[in-house]
């Protein structure tokens, strides 16, 4: 029976909420997912970037997507950043250790106020034992109430492709809002996943459809970002 893990993990550019750096090549091995979906991922211009370092510690296929600049005010408080040349990027990351059939990259709509003006979803159809599986990875917008109409334009794409699926990601948004959207849809892993030092709230969510049965869900410690990562094994039904 094919089976997939997924995680999902907000990695705050690397640092803490002091802006300290923490290993983020480190945590994302010891969630040991065939999926990886990361958001806020720093590549500082002239620097080793983290996103490449995990995809060679675990052998996966990366693709990653940029959504800001390293100047951009919404950058962690006292981030250190090459102050002159070019500037460096943050954005949403896939990591995949089973083979790639097709990458999408989807568009999403702007919200009015956010930080990001364009967000992408980094879409993935996987693989899995002669099984194609499909994960749309999303960081979608912090605006409230914003995120909802990006989730249900991945929610049409991911139906359109017609493998069975998952939303996987930073949601920005707690549960019911999102199931009201995501109808046929259902919560892979319940449980507060955000701000990592005390989570009041689960915005880091697996969604998945009918075909996808959820096995050991999982959210982890806290390990440095103000998130909490989150796994979970996928069961083709």
């Amino acid at each position: 029976m094919a089976e997939l893990s997924v995680a999902t993990f907000n990695t705050h550019w690397g640092v803490d909420m002091c802006a300290r750096p923490f290993d983020v090549v480190q945590v994302c091995r010891g969630l040991d997912a065939d999926v990886l979906v990361l958001q806020e991922c720093w590549r500082p211009f002239g620097r080793p970037a983290y996103v490449d370092q995990i995809a060679v510690a675990t052998g996966a296929t990366l693709r990653d997507v940029t959504f800001m600049s390293d100047r951009n005010r919404a950058r962690p408080r006292h981030l250190v950043v090459t102050p002159d040349g070019p500037a460096g990027t943050c954005g949403l990351a896939v990591l995949s250790r089973l083979p790639v059939l097709a990458w999408y990259d989807v568009p999403l709509p702007h919200v009015g106020g956010d930080v990001v003006h364009r967000r992408h979803s980094l879409v993935a159809t996987l693989d899995v034992g002669g099984t194609p599986v499909t994960i749309g990875a999303v960081h979608a917008s912090h605006r409230l109430w914003g995120s909802l109409p990006q989730l249900r334009r991945v929610d049409r794409e991911l139906a359109a492709i017609g493998a069975p699926n998952a939303i996987v990601g930073d949601c920005n948004m707690w549960g019911p809002p999102i199931a009201a959207v995501l109808r046929g849809r259902r919560r892979a892993v319940r449980g507060r996943t955000w701000p990592a030092w005390g989570p009041h709230s689960q915005i880091d969510h697996v969604w998945v459809g009918p075909d996808l049965e959820p096995i050991d869900p999982w959210i982890g410690r806290p390990v440095g970002s103000d998130h909490l990562p989150v796994r979970v094994t996928l069961r083709v039904a």
